[in-house]
């Protein structure tokens, strides 16, 4: 079905923000096959930024928020806010709000409630385990020196 009038355009732009806010890229990637015009689809997008109910800012801390609570870290939700066409200024901005190497010690926590590690290879695991979840080096060493470990076992 082509979208070719802009009551239609702002409805399912009106039903993708209904579930949970998104990008402005998103829904342009969401709905540029499905309209007949791009430039209809760019004023509705346009009211809609104007009028507050879409906004990249709000969605980026809705995102990070979601993403820090699954023990996701700032690397891989930087790259993850980029790919959805959040501004970098932003992205920066919220990034830096939060305390990584607090996050990465809960994330260790999680993972190692069976036990700590008691060797150099279960150590580099939960090490190589951060990093992969997307925690710099050093959020990662502090975080295991907040936990009590030695990175050197």
């Amino acid at each position: 079905m082509e979208l070719s009038d802009p009551v239609l355009i702002r409805q399912k732009i009106m039903d993708f923000l209904s579930r949970r806010d998104h990008s402005r890229k998103e829904i342009i990637n969401k709905l540029y096959r499905r309209v007949s015009s791009m430039e209809l689809l760019e004023e509705e997008l346009e009211k809609l930024t104007t009028e507050g109910l879409l906004n990249d800012k709000r969605f980026a801390e809705q995102y990070v928020y979601s993403r820090e609570n699954k023990g996701v870290g700032p690397k891989r939700i930087r790259n993850e806010l980029r790919e959805r066409g959040v501004q970098n200024t932003i992205i920066e901005q919220l990034l830096a709000e939060k305390d990584w190497s607090e996050i990465a010690r809960k994330v260790l926590l999680k993972k190692t409630k069976t036990g700590l590690p008691e060797d150099r290879k279960q150590m580099l695991k939960l090490k190589k385990f951060l990093y992969y979840r997307g925690f710099e080096h050093s959020d990662i060493e502090r975080a295991i020196k907040l936990l009590g470990l030695s990175s050197n076992l």
